[in-house]
């Protein structure tokens, strides 16, 4: 997680010149800084109207300084919604969203956002990024383009309590924490896959690790063995799916709708070098492989995919983003049922890119 606290939004809002009146990201209003309560806050301010005058005061809570640090810190680079942080609007809430938006690290977007009953894209929503690596002029409002698409849900999302050690990194990890980021896209991709009637196979090595009270391998849905998967009908090509990330099959396992490889900022050669070999050992094989990776990894992905030794693949991208959305939307019906999800196999044939 990339740190940022409440103090350190404390400090970049002190940096505005507080004898400004600062007009509201929507425009609708004015407002001045009347004081800052160090370390965490609050924030007290007064709103102007046309004409200077003062019309009310409020103020940005420490509680709300910290949540927004909180979900900041773990969804960099990622547009927010603001009164979906909160779960409602108000003075507060856009008030901080607006003095946030003039510090350097902050910047305004209007990202395609799908309904996932109806599968409309919108783009008029505003909404909120953190993007600790850039930055722009303080005291001005910045625009930025995010080019993914991202789902009409709700934020936050649990993965149960992963146990993890040492002894669980490889050379592709050199962090328990990208190792943890790891294992959480896995969960969800098996719990999506779950939600569209799909069985998954999970990387033999990563079966054994413990969410919770259970294993990975241990899940609904996941399947303890690849031996007596029909489609597989050669040694040599269950050895070469043990490793690979996640796969779904259908449940009479004729069909296998995706072969998926998480990939980090360590690079993004080695899962596509998994699937290339599996393509190898069964090269008339029909299926969709895709890389989940990072949002800011998207163009390496693609740069890396179109290598002459992997283009035979026809590799697709996912984001983190999305599997977090479809599995965060999963966790917010969990009693709808498996046919009730239908309505995001669509939404996942629109983002898989």
């Amino acid at each position: 997680m990339t740190q940022l606290t409440a103090s350190d939004l404390i400090d970049q809002i002190a940096k505005l010149d507080r004898t400004w009146v600062y007009e509201y990201v929507s425009g609708a209003s004015r407002l001045k800084i009347d004081e800052i309560q160090r370390p965490v806050g609050p924030v007290r301010f007064s709103n102007y109207d046309d004409n200077g005058v003062v019309i009310r005061t409020g103020s940005v809570t420490r509680q709300q300084l910290a949540k927004m640090a909180y979900i900041c810190a773990n969804k960099p680079n990622y547009p927010l919604h603001i009164d979906r942080i909160f779960s409602a609007g108000g003075n507060s809430r856009s008030a901080l969203e607006t003095v946030l938006a003039y510090t350097p690290h902050f910047f305004i977007c209007y990202p395609q956002r799908v309904d996932v009953y109806s599968g409309e894209i919108i783009t008029n929503l505003k909404h909120i990024m953190w993007c600790p690596d850039e930055a722009h002029t303080l005291g001005v409002i910045a625009r930025k383009e995010f080019t993914d698409i991202i789902a009409e849900i709700e934020l936050g999302t649990s993965y149960g309590q992963i146990e993890l050690s040492p002894s669980a990194l490889s050379d592709e990890f050199d962090t328990i924490e990208a190792k943890r980021t790891h294992v959480q896209m896995q969960i969800a991709l098996i719990e999506i896959g779950r939600a569209l009637n799909f069985e998954a196979w999970i990387a033999r090595p990563d079966q054994a690790i413990r969410v919770g009270n259970r294993t990975i391998g241990e899940f609904q849905n996941v399947l303890s063995s690849l031996q007596n998967v029909r489609i597989f009908f050669d040694d040599a090509v269950k050895r070469a799916a043990n490793f690979i990330d996640c796969i779904w099959f259908t449940q009479d396992g004729r069909r296998i709708p995706a072969i998926i490889e998480i990939e980090h900022s360590t690079g993004v050669t080695s899962g596509l070098t998994r699937m290339l070999k599996l393509h190898e050992t069964m090269p008339s094989i029909q299926t969709r492989y895709v890389v989940v990776a990072p949002n800011d990894l998207r163009d390496k992905v693609f740069a890396e995919a179109n290598n002459p030794v992997f283009r035979v693949l026809d590799v697709r991208y996912m984001p983190y983003s999305t599997v977090r959305e479809l599995y965060g939307l999963i966790q917010k019906y969990p009693l709808a049922g498996v046919v009730d999800y239908r309505f995001i196999e669509p939404f996942l044939q629109r983002v898989v890119t």
